[in-house]
């Protein structure tokens, strides 16, 4: 059991390498069975394709490895793995299609020419020198290579789902302490107890301030400072620390480090330019001095055509769609309490303009206005129906029409009120640089059960990374988690 709790990072590595390779070769079987099928061409046989199925399975496994798919990473969405999984696949494809025709322009060379180099090569091209290689569809390659990226992100997603549950449940934790007692550290804190599915297990504090040593911090003890760090590992079988004190200077940060890598321990720090590091930006230097350059971000006209393509289809097919549901959702919000059925309320939006949001309303009318929103289930300004309006999300379904006014996006920040966003410090005023959207990274983590303003790290990070794939992602994530709340209420 020791053995498996100090080496559960690798084993779970070696298990999702096999995995990979399964789901490539169950891919390469899928679209050698689907592109006669779809394309009404006679079916080919197994045999006659199974060496190129070992070279696409060679060449993926090792472009995963080379776009660092078999890296550790802590993350709560998954979001990265996903875009990455996506790049690996399309250039094995490219890889794959040059291999296929190198080697068929080596067969002649190899045969005719009598040379060292070629006969080094020989071993190689008689593993894979794919017979027949003249006669492979393209088109079917491009079927195989789809089939393998849809597998693979369905695998992926549930290798997830398995190795978050596993951490749920303590298997494969790491202790972690977090080196600091004040807010930055706090805030560390509460991130790892609210995603314990990241595979850490928080034991307390470390504290170079004696004065703050004796006392117990967000309920945790703290354990005692950096020069104690040999006998509180071994107590509390501690292997990572998180350095969460911007205001050390660069020298004891320095010494700091020194002392984790005497003791064995590893760490990682907090930057003091905390939010500075959530936008992109480059290393660069000035003779031996590093400079970090934020990335300028490009117009992307094609990214914002296509996204608000994708919000006026989606946002009028559902309305559509829905329409009659809308009708009997209006006739009950009429038949419960008086006052009208549709809440409007000010909110903040691109570059800090004011547009009104729509939705039903799920509150007595003499009751609304502008407030914190009610998060009690059984808040008093929320009617029967609008708890259930509430619990099931359905009483965002108006903003659709925001959403083809152009007011918001399908996905994006959440809009604030314009009394919260009055108070926004300059970090949180960076929201206001896209357009707001119904759904986004907050809303799909766990996170959305503190307010929005206090999480603004999602919001920068889809800032910096906007892209179609990202926004299909956090829409499908949305999806999965209004069914999976709606089923436990």
């Amino acid at each position: 059991m020791d053995f498996l709790r100090r080496n559960f990072e690798s084993l779970f590595l070696v298990l999702q390498v096999w995995l990979d390779g399964l789901t490539v070769i169950g891919g390469c079987l899928v679209g050698l069975w689907v592109f006669p099928f779809f394309f009404n061409v006679p079916a080919a046989s197994i045999a006659e394709y199974a060496q190129l199925f070992v070279l696409i399975t060679g060449t993926t496994l090792l472009t995963y490895w080379f776009l660092g798919l078999y890296r550790s990473q802590k993350s709560v969405l998954n979001v990265e793995e996903y875009r990455q999984l996506s790049k690996a696949t399309g250039l094995s494809f490219l890889l794959t299609c040059t291999l296929v025709f190198m080697l068929r322009e080596a067969a002649g060379k190899l045969q005719e020419v009598d040379h060292w180099f070629y006969r080094l090569l020989r071993p190689a091209y008689e593993l894979f020198k794919l017979e027949g290689t003249e006669d492979y569809s393209r088109v079917m390659l491009m079927v195989v290579f789809l089939s393998i990226l849809l597998l693979g992100i369905v695998q992926r997603a549930v290798s997830f789902r398995l190795l978050s549950r596993l951490h749920a449940h303590g298997i494969g934790n790491v202790n972690v302490a977090v080196f600091g007692t004040g807010p930055m550290a706090r805030r560390i804190q509460q991130k790892l107890k609210l995603f314990p599915t990241l595979g850490y297990n928080f034991v307390g504090f470390l504290e170079r301030d004696s004065e703050r040593r004796s006392a117990r911090i967000g309920g945790y003890e703290v354990l005692g400072s950096d020069r104690d760090l040999d006998s509180v590992r071994d107590a509390h079988q501690i292997r990572l620390v998180i350095v969460a004190k911007p205001e050390l200077e660069e020298e004891e940060l320095i010494a700091l480090c020194r002392r984790f890598e005497d003791f064995d321990i590893r760490y990682q720090v907090v930057p003091r330019l905390y939010h500075f590091f959530s936008r992109r930006f480059t290393l660069e230097t000035l003779d031996s001095v590093p400079l970090i350059t934020p990335h300028t971000v490009p117009l992307r006209p094609v990214y914002f055509f296509l996204k608000r393509a994708m919000d006026v289809a989606v946002a009028g097919l559902v309305l559509l769609a829905a329409s009659p549901g809308l009708l009997v959702i209006a006739l009950m919000i009429k038949h419960q309490s008086p006052g009208p059925v549709l809440f409007a309320q000010y909110r903040r939006g691109t570059r800090n303009t004011t547009f009104r949001i729509f939705k039903f309303r799920t509150m007595f009318t003499e009751m609304c206005g502008d407030a914190i929103t009610p998060q009690d289930a059984q808040d008093p300004r929320v009617t029967p129906f609008g708890r259930f309006l509430r619990k099931t999300s359905l009483d965002e379904l108006p903003q659709l029409w925001n959403v083809l006014r152009g007011d918001m996006s399908l996905v994006g920040p959440r809009p604030e009120m314009p009394f919260i966003v009055e108070d926004y410090d300059e970090m949180q005023r960076m929201r206001l640089d896209v357009k707001p959207g119904i759904t986004g990274l907050w809303q799909v983590s766990e996170a959305r059960k503190a307010p929005i303003h206090e999480n603004v790290d999602y919001d920068l990070y889809y800032i910096e990374n906007q892209s179609v794939f990202l926004d299909i992602t956090i829409f499908i994530m949305t999806v999965g988690t209004v069914l999976r709340l709606r089923s436990t209420h």
